[in-house]
């Protein structure tokens, strides 16, 4: 029909598929990365900073507050169990990827340890990357297993010469 139109965006992001297995979530997770589209499944904060170790390097440290009431936890011998997968990306100018890093947090909580974070409100991990001067686009992907849910923010860091 010639009076319809069609509309779409960029970084939009559908699970591929519903299996859950290892190479299926290392796919998703991938392609968050990838994408430039922010999702908010959990609640999160980014903030980013860095200090110059010499003049050609310096040192950026990502800091990721999740908040913990936008994690599913599975109840399991006594514990409550989730596993967290958080992947921080930087990429040049160009879009070009630089390099990244991925940190897994394995959560087997007792009741009142889950209580006692839930209280505090935010579960935060920190990574830490070098890299030269330049602007750079830093990207976060926080995938949580058993919600299956994700989010991911940009952020953008300019080290100076």
């Amino acid at each position: 029909h010639k009076d319809l139109q069609i509309f779409a965006r960029n970084g939009y992001l559908a699970p591929k598929s519903e299996d859950g297995s290892a190479d299926a979530v290392r796919d998703e997770i991938r392609d968050a990365v990838f994408s430039r589209g922010e999702m908010a499944d959990i609640p999160m904060e980014l903030s980013l900073q860095y200090f110059k170790s010499s003049d050609v390097e310096a040192k950026l440290t990502v800091l990721t507050k999740l908040d913990i009431t936008g994690l599913r936890f599975r109840k399991a011998e006594e514990r409550n169990s989730d596993v967290v997968t958080v992947v921080s990306a930087i990429f040049d100018h160009n879009g070009n990827f630089i390099k990244g890093v991925q940190r897994t947090v394995d959560m087997k909580l007792r009741d009142q340890t889950l209580e006692d974070l839930r209280k505090q409100g935010a579960l935060s991990v920190r990574s830490t990357l070098e890299i030269g001067p330049g602007s750079y686009l830093v990207r976060v992907v926080v995938r949580d297993r058993e919600g299956k849910a994700m989010a991911s923010r940009n952020g953008s860091v300019e080290i100076p010469f």
